[in-house]
């Protein structure tokens, strides 16, 4: 009798571990390709990133680049617009999963607010594919090479950046909890913004 309640208590804990890694492994938002993580619910703090990334404050690098669909983005042609500018991968869960709230921001607010989801360093074809199958309209950049991402470090993506009307950065978001949640964060930083 002693000997399979041990056996009980010995596969509860192991049962507790591995639901406990899941869990950690499942809220945790996309790394970057060399495995790094982030955590899934993080607004970076500026302090933390100071020296590695672009902090609240900082002015928004410049860059142009080519859109899903033809035509081109530039942030230096979008001054005096509020950008909200993601960075993303077609095989970043958490990514995927919160683009359904920039569709809806888009919808929202039409002109007045730029948004702009740039991939991170994949085939054009793998992009294109992605948007087909999920029928986004809001505008999406390509970044093949890398380069506009190298001008916006981070630890992991998604990472997304409000950018005010004078160029500046207004709030920095790393890892995403869903489309909803992640719709009031942004929606809440865009009104800011506009307001200034």
């Amino acid at each position: 009798m002693m000997r399979t309640k041990n056996k009980s208590t010995a596969g509860g804990i192991i049962l507790t571990l591995i639901l406990a890694l899941v869990l950690a492994f499942g809220m945790a938002g996309c790394g970057s390709q060399s495995d790094s993580e982030t955590d899934a619910d993080t607004t970076v703090d500026t302090e933390e990133l100071a020296g590695t990334s672009l902090s609240e404050g900082d002015a928004a690098p410049d860059f142009t680049a080519e859109l899903a669909g033809g035509g081109s983005f530039s942030m230096s042609e979008n001054k005096g617009n509020v950008i909200l500018l993601n960075f993303w991968a077609t095989w970043c869960g958490p990514c995927r999963d919160e683009m359904p709230a920039f569709e809806k921001l888009y919808g929202e607010y039409g002109d007045k607010v730029q948004i702009l989801a740039v991939d991170l360093a994949e085939p054009k074809a793998d992009v294109d594919q992605f948007i087909e199958d999920n029928g986004y309209t809001f505008p999406i950049a390509y970044d093949e090479t890398g380069e506009i991402g190298g001008l916006y470090p981070t630890s992991g993506i998604p990472y997304t950046l409000v950018i005010g009307k004078d160029g500046s950065i207004k709030a920095v978001y790393l890892g995403a909890e869903g489309a909803d949640a992640q719709y009031e964060k942004y929606k809440s930083s865009i009104e800011e913004a506009l307001n200034e």
